[in-house]
C-alpha cells in the first residue's frame, strides 16, 4: 500500500509539472504584466471626489461624502500604488462607487493628460487615450499610508 501512495503522489507532482509547463510546451507566450508609472513632471489638474459615473443613486452615496484626497495625496497614491492585471483586481479586490476622479498631466508640448479613477477602497482606473483602462491596487506600506492619510482627514 505504501508504494501505491509514493506513485499516486508521483503522478500528482508530475501532473500539476506538466500543467505549468504544456503552455509553454505549446508555444503560448505568458500575458506580459502591464506598466504603468506616474511621470516625474506629473501634476494633478483637476480632483473632486463623488459618485462613480452611473453610480449617482446608489445607497452608498450617503456614506461616500468622508472619502477625499487633496491634489497631493491623490499623487501619493498614484506613486505608491501597483499595477495588476485586470482579471486579478476583479477576482481579488473590491470597488465601492465613492470615488476621488480628475486629471492628471504631464509635459508640455506634446501635453500628455491621463484620467483617473480612484475608490474608496484604493483600487484605481487610469484612463489613458488610445490604451487600455489600467488598475491600480493599493496593499502594504501604500495601504498603510493612504490609511494615514484618511485618519488625518477626520480630525
Amino acid at each position: 500500500m505504501e508504494s501505491h501512495d509514493r506513485r499516486s503522489s508521483g503522478w500528482r507532482a508530475g501532473g500539476v509539472l506538466l500543467a505549468l509547463t504544456a503552455p509553454l510546451a505549446l508555444g503560448a507566450t505568458p500575458t506580459p504584466a502591464p506598466t504603468w508609472s506616474v511621470p516625474a513632471d506629473a501634476r494633478i489638474e483637476h480632483v473632486e471626489a463623488g459618485m462613480q459615473k452611473g453610480q449617482e443613486d446608489n445607497y452608498m452615496k450617503e456614506h461616500c461624502g468622508d472619502f477625499t484626497l487633496s491634489a497631493e495625496e491623490t499623487l501619493i497614491y498614484l506613486r505608491s500604488a501597483k499595477v495588476l492585471p485586470e482579471a486579478q483586481v476583479h477576482d481579488a479586490f473590491d470597488w465601492l462607487p465613492c470615488v476621488v476622479r480628475g486629471t492628471l498631466v504631464s509635459g508640455k508640448k506634446p501635453r500628455k493628460v491621463v484620467g483617473f479613477e480612484i475608490s474608496a477602497l484604493f483600487t484605481a482606473h487610469i484612463y489613458e487615450e488610445g490604451k487600455p483602462t489600467t488598475y491600480l491596487v493599493c496593499e502594504g506600506a501604500c495601504a498603510t499610508r493612504m490609511e494615514k492619510i484618511l485618519v488625518s482627514h477626520e480630525k
